[in-house]
């Protein structure tokens, strides 16, 4: 019988609804490691300036910077978080205990330009995972989800920020404690 519920767990961790999930986690990790590589070459030309004109801060400011860069790119070359998430999610999903989305839309003079979704995933630590998505995608992975973790919530409200983060807070980052009824 336990066998049966890993190979359908894992059936559904494959499910094309939480494609959009691994997406934006291969789309963030790439785009930390431009980030990586473009600092590297910063520092390297901090430390040609700081050669070639005699400066010696230039130089030691850049170094520091290369293996500062250096660090960070053996990190998130090193660190798996696609397979993690995957393992969490298959292994420990009652780490997991409340899932909700959110759409930003921005609308300059009334148009609609842009709207971005992104997936919040709380464990049971009570920290706060966020994914990018596109907001059609969310309502579909949110569904996926809501297979894979049966036992967590689902969707936003007032009480629920206060049972996992023990405080809500308004957008302008004040504590609400008290207005909650």
């Amino acid at each position: 019988m336990h066998l049966l519920v890993v190979q359908s767990d894992q059936r559904i961790l494959q499910h094309p609804g939480l494609q959009p999930l691994w997406d934006s986690l291969d789309r963030d990790r790439i785009h930390q490691q431009y980030a990586a590589v473009g600092a590297m070459l910063l520092s390297l030309f901090a430390i040609v300036v700081g050669i070639t004109s005699r400066h010696i801060a230039w130089a030691l400011v850049g170094s520091l910077l290369a293996t500062g860069s250096l660090w960070w790119l053996y990190r998130l070359l090193s660190e798996q978080p696609l397979a993690a998430w995957r393992r969490q999610l298959r292994e420990e999903p009652e780490s997991i205990v409340w899932v909700y989305g959110t759409v930003v839309e921005r609308m300059p003079f009334g148009f609609k330009t842009t709207a971005v979704g992104t997936l919040y995933l709380v464990d049971t630590d009570g920290d706060c995972h966020t994914f990018s998505l596109r907001p059609k995608d969310l309502k579909l992975v949110t569904k996926t989800l809501n297979r894979v973790l049966p036992h967590a919530d689902f969707g936003y409200s007032s009480e629920r920020e206060l049972k996992y983060r023990g405080e809500i807070t308004d957008f302008r980052g004040r504590s609400r404690l008290n207005n909650v009824k």
